[in-house]
């Protein structure tokens, strides 16, 4: 996508403000006040008709009367008169607006004819708009706060590496908040309202270039560009810098009436949520988590990779909680090395536990050295990864030592480590100060903690170990297949199945034919036994209808069942379109699966696996990704859902050909690339057979827009 520049946008030389009031406790005073309060060094232009000057500023009628060129014009004015306001800017010049009045498309009918009003004139005048119904932006490092929030109430701001998009002004400021009163420091934060122009992830792109920006936070309620917020996504992989999103707006999937199996199983919260997984993107379900999570990541620049814990706790209930908890979010609490083991017991008292997680027991803090030799051998061990430590109630003096060996540890070490204190603030606000300025993560809950941690190393992992995604034309190469569209509505099996072998997707062996003689011909060639179906586009659940016969086994089976499908066919939907019936090989025994299709309105096409037969619509065992997915990404997807094991051989059972199923779900993503109104795939079952024995598409439907 094509990226902004928006360097003028945030740190403007030169602010005007329409609208602007003597009064600061109004939302149309606020802004001139805040940009004052913190600091701006820039130009500043109150603009209002009503008076001649504003805090010792001189205050012009119209923006024409500006004696200087505006980079930035702050509208807060009726919605009624943003038209009028904007053409003036554009005859002005100004090369970015941000428009805080209400009243727009959130509104109704007017309000949409005028949102789109002030888009033309916008386009037309060659301004980039932030808004309208949005609180604004700051740039904390060049002392920009162009916006109306009471948060920026809160006198000095803290600067740090976190850039902050946010759909959300009221939620998006709050967060932000009460991110700087627990001490992260950000870098920007911008409110991005209805959208008219620029949208969260034009400012996400921006930061990512942006050397003071480390970590990019987002609050979306939803995305309207989703290439765009793809393309971002991959950037940021490139950049290493992670983004962590709080969204909203979750649907119900079984809410969504579908033809295909597949379409079924989607709905736009799950295509984004396997987006984040696939490319990396920290997704957290809470304001909570967001803060906590965006705490890790700056305390420790360089991203974790691997799954092992290191737990020490001053009680043994508390190392037990959180090996629990660690359990479930997937990481690891592993055996110390020897010479670890050994360094630990002799810190520890007799009655403690030197294994993982450590039991320190409370007494540890009547031995000089004891806390500080335990934490440097868990950091030491080769097994950890990342590092959680849990204070119960120790306050006073032996705190304030904790918290100073702490402090020192953080220094000398890359590992991440969470600190878990459980006891009331009052009665620990000077150690936690301590952790504060030494930039050690604290929690007073063991899940808040952990899940954290786990987060980041999950992101960790996913940077040592992404694939590179191969692009468009790179697929195209590789199939050896232009883009084509196909006539819209429903393909019979047989049509699907000719589609799929076309990607060199294995289907089975059958031809479709209304010749009885035929079909005879066909099962003598491949041999018996054979299965029949009846092929239309117009039924789709053959099953239900009746219409498969399976294990014929003779002539004579096959030219009775071949009639009596047709004759129950004709009878029962007499207005069906009959292709013929599928006379088709039956396929040696394996596991049934699914891999399917099914079109995104904002990520395009969605690779959908999972357990096939009834499995699929009974547990709903399925993962997804957005197209293109390599065999790498799909060996991801197979190991993801729950019923993998049967995949694996169960109880003597052979491993399936997990290796071949790969190839058919990355082939699958390539096929929905290369045909553009391919609209929902299911191809319900896939069999797999035991290893380096392959698997074979059985059933399929595609649909067509």
């Amino acid at each position: 996508m094509e990226r902004v520049d928006l360097r003028r946008f945030f740190a403007p030389r030169s602010i005007a403000v329409i609208g602007a009031s003597q009064d600061f406790t109004r939302i149309t005073g606020k802004p001139l006040y805040y940009l004052r309060k913190h600091g701006y060094t820039g130009r500043l232009y109150p603009v209002n008709p009503r008076y001649s000057s504003i805090d010792g500023l001189p205050c012009y009628s119209t923006i024409a009367e500006v004696p200087d060129e505006i980079d930035l014009a702050l509208i807060a004015v009726n919605f009624r008169m943003v038209p009028q306001v904007l053409r003036e800017c554009s005859d002005k010049g100004v090369r970015f607006a941000t428009i805080f009045s209400s009243g727009f498309a959130e509104t109704g009918e007017e309000g949409k004819r005028i949102q789109k009003e002030i888009a033309e004139i916008a386009r037309e005048g060659g301004i980039r708009v932030c808004g309208p119904n949005c609180q604004g932006a700051v740039d904390l490092h060049n002392n920009t706060a162009a916006a109306f929030s009471a948060a920026l109430d809160v006198y000095p701001l803290i600067k740090g590496s976190v850039g902050f998009a946010t759909q959300s002004g009221a939620m998006g400021f709050s967060i932000f908040n009460l991110a700087q009163s627990q001490g992260i420091g950000f870098s920007y934060i911008v409110s991005t309202g209805n959208e008219m122009d620029l949208t969260c992830v034009d400012f996400m792109q921006f930061m990512l270039d942006d050397p003071n920006t480390s970590v990019i936070c987002a609050y979306l309620e939803g995305i309207r560009d989703g290439k765009a917020f793809v393309e971002l996504a991959e950037r940021a992989q490139d950049v290493g810098k992670p983004i962590v999103v709080l969204k909203t707006g979750k649907s119900d999937v079984g809410s969504r009436a579908a033809s295909s199996h597949t379409a079924a199983l989607t709905g736009s919260d799950d295509v984004f949520d396997a987006l984040c997984r696939q490319k990396g993107i920290i997704r957290v379900s809470d304001i909570d988590e967001l803060i906590d999570v965006t705490r890790i990541i700056t305390s420790f620049a360089t991203p974790p990779s691997g799954r092992g814990l290191g737990i020490i706790s001053t009680s043994g209930g508390g190392g037990v909680l959180c090996a629990d908890i660690a359990d479930e979010l997937g990481l690891k609490v592993p055996e110390f090395e020897k010479e670890g083991l050994e360094k630990i017991k002799s810190s520890i008292p007799a009655f403690g536990s030197a294994r993982n997680p450590v039991d320190m027991t409370a007494q540890v803090i009547n031995t000089a050295e004891g806390f500080r030799n335990v934490l440097q051998a868990v950091v030491d061990d080769p097994g950890v990864d990342a590092l959680v430590v849990v204070i119960t109630m120790i306050v006073g003096t032996s705190a304030t030592k904790m918290a100073l060996d702490l402090a020192r540890i953080k220094k000398t070490t890359h590992k991440p480590i969470a600190v878990v204190w459980t006891a009331g603030e009052s009665l620990i606000r000077e150690q936690l100060e301590i952790l504060k300025e030494a930039s050690v993560p604290y929690y007073s809950c063991p899940s808040r903690a952990l899940r954290s941690l786990a987060r980041y190393l999950q992101f960790g992992n996913y940077l040592k170990n992404r694939s590179r995604t191969p692009s468009v034309i790179e697929l195209r190469r590789h199939i050896g297949f232009s883009s084509e569209k196909y006539r819209s509505g429903v393909l019979s099996e047989h049509g699907s199945k000719e589609v799929l072998s076309r990607f060199e997707i294995p289907v089975t062996r059958e031809i479709c034919t209304d010749s009885v003689e035929r079909a005879v011909d066909f099962a003598r060639e491949i041999g018996y036994p054979v299965a029949l179906k009846i092929d239309s586009p117009d039924i789709l659940h053959k099953t239900e209808a009746g219409l498969i016969r399976l294990n014929i086994r003779s002539e004579e089976e096959l030219v009775r069942s071949f009639r009596d499908l047709l004759g129950i066919a004709k009878s029962k939907y007499p207005q069906a379109r009959i292709n013929g019936v599928l006379v088709q090989e039956m396929v040696s025994p394996g596991v049934e699966v699914m891999v399917g299709v099914k079109r995104d309105p904002q990520f395009g096409p969605t690779v959908v696996f999972g357990l096939g037969g009834i499995f699929v619509e009974v547990l709903k065992d399925v993962t997804m990704r957005v197209a293109p997915v390599d065999e790498a990404e799909a060996l991801k997807m197979i190991r993801e859902i729950r019923g993998y094991p049967i995949l694996e051989g169960v109880r003597g059972s052979a491993k399936s050909d997990v290796k071949a199923l790969a190839g058919i779900i990355s082939r699958v993503s390539y096929m929905a690339l290369a045909l553009p109104n391919l609209s929902e795939l299911d191809i319900n079952p896939v069999i797999v057979f035991p290893e380096g024995s392959g698997a074979k598409a059985v059933d399929a439907l595609m649909i067509f827009d």
